[in-house]
């Protein structure tokens, strides 16, 4: 289990979440296939929080079920091969590096994908890209959890990715018919 951080205390304070995610993710079957380390700050999100949507925009799932057991790139399969199927991008996907690797889905006002740009340096140091569903670009010079903080207060410096006006700040999944659960709770 990746280690609580004073990042994913703000923003499980900022919405208002204090239980317990019924499913947690194996990071090393996830790292394993990916064949690299994720941010720390998103493992211990998701061993924080559980999967849900963010300002009414954000959907974050975890490598689950949905896709093959801890492969985080299955989970996002189509939006990997459309995104190697660009001929307009600003960047190369993974495997390549720096490459763009997906983990969430926005969609509010367009839509679109947020990936990391990966490199072989120090994951918690990857920026957070957004690929509007219009083509558009937006680069971030934070990671993660620290994105999901200035979204759900409304600080996030873009056009592409903004709260929906007047949705709860988060609304978790895993209480919804089907959610996995492989923790008992």
């Amino acid at each position: 289990m990746a280690p609580r951080s004073a990042a994913v205390e703000v923003l499980a304070d900022v919405v208002g979440w204090s239980g317990l995610p019924k499913w947690q993710p194996d990071w090393s079957v996830t790292e394993r296939l990916l064949g690299l380390s994720l941010p720390d700050d998103y493992k211990a999100l998701l061993n924080t929080v559980p999967t849900g949507e963010y300002a009414g925009t954000v959907l974050l799932d975890a490598p689950t079920l949905s896709g093959h057991v801890g492969d985080l790139l299955a989970l996002f399969r189509e939006v990997m091969l459309s995104l190697k199927s660009e001929r307009k991008k600003p960047y190369a996907a993974f495997p390549e590096l720096p490459g763009l690797i997906p983990w969430a889905e926005f969609g509010h006002p367009m839509g679109g994908t947020l990936f990391w740009l990966a490199d072989d340096g120090d994951p918690n140091d990857w920026p957070v890209v957004a690929w509007g569903a219009d083509g558009n670009w937006d680069e971030y010079d934070v990671g993660a959890v620290a994105f999901l903080i200035a979204l759900v207060r409304g600080k996030v410096p873009s056009e592409l990715v903004t709260p929906k006006p007047g949705a709860p700040a988060y609304r978790t999944f895993q209480d919804l018919p089907g959610a996995p659960n492989n923790t008992g709770r």
